[in-house]
């Protein structure tokens, strides 16, 4: 065979294992297909194919996209599953993409180093074949996987009620999951979330704000309320019978347009007869006392009133 382009590609089935893996091949795939180390020697020394891993060759000889960089990261296992946050950025999350591509292999396969590229074992993986697409970890078991691999409890936090809020995985699901991982890294803090999940919360802002509830002497709130201006984060009866709306606003709520909205939604709760508050992300987690405070002065002044209300029935 001659190691031209034309002729490599001609070989039978390399065009459709090209097709599915994004231009990428393992060298044991092209022995299989009968493509020797020296076709490969000579496609890459011809410029024609690039060595892209120890043991991948791309036959794109241009800069490696996003879709290639994963097959890339798997083949080099060479049995590997995408797992943790490159797992879930593959299954569409967004605001939690790694810094390196991250890949589970079989514990007793110890592939080389690869730049970019955080290899993880496991027990748990099953057979696995390249034949049909990239392969990739349930979603629940790569919620799990990325929160022990976080740096820090709160970021595993965030990205389960991400993953969790995306629908990407159900908190039973990953419940499920967690009863069948063994020992790994924030499983309290993973399950904390889950419980906050199933009562509604959809994000860390909003589960920082509960306990503050608490501490300032409110009843435990409604969350992921519906009404007339649409869904708020959280909703509580105060001692006069008014209902208290609070939101717990990002920092996306801070362009002229969001306030605007925000307004809007603000005075159809007003309409409603309901009292409505915003408090920012950043004071429930770096000023939780003054949060404290104000909420704790609502309520106080909601006690006075119902206690007026009751010496003065008539309004007299």
């Amino acid at each position: 065979m001659s190691g031209g382009r034309l002729a490599i590609l001609s070989v039978p089935g390399l065009t459709q294992l090209l097709g599915r893996q994004a231009g990428l091949a393992r060298r044991s795939q092209l022995r299989t297909l009968g493509v020797t180390s020296d076709h490969v020697a000579e496609q890459v020394a011809s410029g024609r194919w690039i060595l892209v891993a120890p043991e991948v060759v791309s036959v794109d000889n241009g800069r490696l996209d996003q879709e290639q960089l994963e097959w890339r990261a798997v083949l080099h296992g060479p049995v590997a599953w995408m797992g943790g946050r490159s797992a879930l950025r593959h299954l569409g999350l967004r605001g939690y993409e790694p810094d390196l591509m991250q890949i589970l292999v079989p514990r007793d396969q110890r592939p080389l180093r690869l730049p970019g590229v955080a290899i993880h074992v496991s027990d748990r993986l099953p057979v696995l074949t390249h034949e049909r697409a990239l392969p990739v970890t349930s979603a629940a078991r790569a919620v799990v996987d990325a929160a022990g691999w976080s740096p820090h409890p709160r970021v595993a936090a965030g990205l389960v009620l991400a993953a969790i809020r995306s629908g990407l995985a159900s908190p039973h699901e990953v419940d499920a999951e967690l009863a069948v991982c063994g020992r790994v890294r924030y499983k309290t803090v993973v399950r904390e979330c889950l419980a906050d999940a199933a009562l509604g919360a959809e994000s860390l802002a909003e589960v920082d704000v509960v306990p503050l509830l608490r501490r300032a002497g409110l009843p435990a709130p409604r969350r992921q309320v519906r009404s007339s201006a649409g869904r708020h984060d959280l909703e509580v009866d105060l001692a006069d019978g008014t209902v208290l709306v609070i939101e717990v606003d990002g920092p996306q709520h801070d362009t002229p347009e969001a306030r605007w909205a925000d307004a809007a939604r603000d005075a159809v709760h007003a309409a409603e007869g309901k009292l409505a508050i915003r408090i920012p992300a950043y004071a429930g987690r770096h000023e939780p006392q003054l949060v404290v405070a104000r909420l704790r002065a609502i309520g106080e002044a909601a006690q006075a009133r119902a206690k007026q209300s009751m010496c003065n029935p008539d309004g007299l």
